[in-house]
């Protein structure tokens, strides 16, 4: 009896779980552990333009789905970490803070990153 390769379905399952606990720590460390019971996280078809983008009306922060692709997986947890920090910046500072102003370039680096507003497109993959 040898062990099968996991399927791709459960692959992505452990991403999202890991992607989940990720975010869970950084929501933890910037003092809104509960947003994560508060927030929906979608993915978006890959050939949208951008990578992530929050939408608090809806409490939503929506993923590119190209982020999925294994090469992309730090990209992954780097984008919405991204997402987030905006979320919690405009919890804590309200809407009247720059976009990726000071306070949403804190959050990013408590969390662990460097605070970059983009992404070049030159990093993402669009195959796996």
């Amino acid at each position: 009896m040898g062990m099968r390769a996991p399927s791709p379905h459960q692959d992505l399952s452990v991403k999202l779980d890991r992607l989940f606990e990720a975010a869970k720590r950084w929501t933890s460390v910037w003092g809104y552990s509960r947003l994560m019971r508060e927030l929906n996280i979608e993915f978006s078809p890959p050939n949208q333009s951008a990578l992530g983008r929050c939408d608090l009306t809806r409490k939503t922060v929506t993923l590119n789905g190209v982020l999925l692709l294994d090469p992309n997986e730090a990209l992954l947890f780097e984008t919405l970490c991204h997402e987030l920090a905006h979320v919690v910046t405009v919890m804590r500072y309200g809407n009247r803070v720059e976009e990726h102003g000071p306070e949403w370039s804190e959050c990013m680096e408590k969390a662990g990153f460097k605070a970059r507003a983009k992404i070049p497109k030159s990093l993402i993959q669009f195959s796996g």
